[in-house]
């Protein structure tokens, strides 16, 4: 499990390769089934939020065995970071009602650890399955999933909030070949100093948007790149009064 930001030393990297360690330095690169291994990572200053940023800060984790397959197979998650003197008891951030994590990303069905099980319980007919397809092939295509924390075409759980709440979210992007430009319908958004509801969102992408709804309703909340629109990369989010 590799980590970004945090402080780590090569124990808790969590990534093989050709670093020059060995024994205990090499323990941390991949944790067989059934094994447990404890991962120490030290939070210094220079991985929570610096002046004139939100009161948290948004990094990511994710596995580095085989990063494509393990990422494409759901490995991955966030870590928020609150400033020091910024936290609630519970660690959230004291200027903030609610949190929101959201993850955009194309699901490569095809290089995903679930690939060969998903064909044997899904397929109608396995002789019609191809083999050994690149990215130019229609059958490739058609397992890249455009997907809004693994759900598409608006079938995930509806993100609630209330009006006048101070709602942060947490946007992440993933490790694939895609641009994404997540845009919520109905109400606004300040990141980087500017109100908007458009954000751009590139490959491993991590940002902060802070919104305070004063637009009641279920609205939508998708990526504006239209072939992924198009794809299902859809959610809803409701404001109640």
């Amino acid at each position: 499990m590799h980590p970004h930001c945090v402080f780590y030393t090569k124990s808790s990297e969590g990534a093989p390769y050709a670093d020059g360690t060995k024994d205990a330095d090499k323990a941390d690169d991949g944790v067989a089934p059934g094994a447990t291994y404890t991962y120490v990572w030290p939070v210094p200053d220079r991985a929570g939020p610096v002046h004139g940023e939100t009161s948290s800060a948004l990094w990511m984790y994710h596995s580095h065995i085989d990063e494509t397959r393990d990422v494409n197979a759901g490995l991955i998650g966030p870590l928020i970071i609150t400033g020091r003197g910024e936290a609630k008891p519970d660690g959230s951030p004291k200027d903030v009602d609610r949190e929101i994590i959201v993850l955009f990303s194309e699901m490569d069905e095809n290089t995903s650890l679930y690939y060969d099980e998903n064909v044997k319980s899904y397929a109608q007919d396995l002789a019609k399955i191809p083999k050994n397809v690149n990215f130019s092939d229609p059958y490739y295509l058609s397992n890249l999933k455009e997907c809004i924390n693994g759900y598409l075409f608006g079938n995930g759980p509806i993100m609630r909030m209330r009006k006048g709440e101070r709602v942060r979210w947490y946007i992440l992007g993933s490790t694939n070949f895609e641009i994404h430009a997540p845009h919520w319908h109905g109400n606004t958004v300040v990141t980087m100093h500017m109100r908007t509801d458009v954000i751009s969102l590139m490959p491993m992408g991590m940002t902060i948007a802070d919104m305070v709804p004063d637009n009641p309703g279920i609205w939508l909340f998708h990526c504006h790149v239209a072939p992924h629109l198009d794809a299902g990369m859809i959610a809803r989010y409701e404001v109640d009064e």
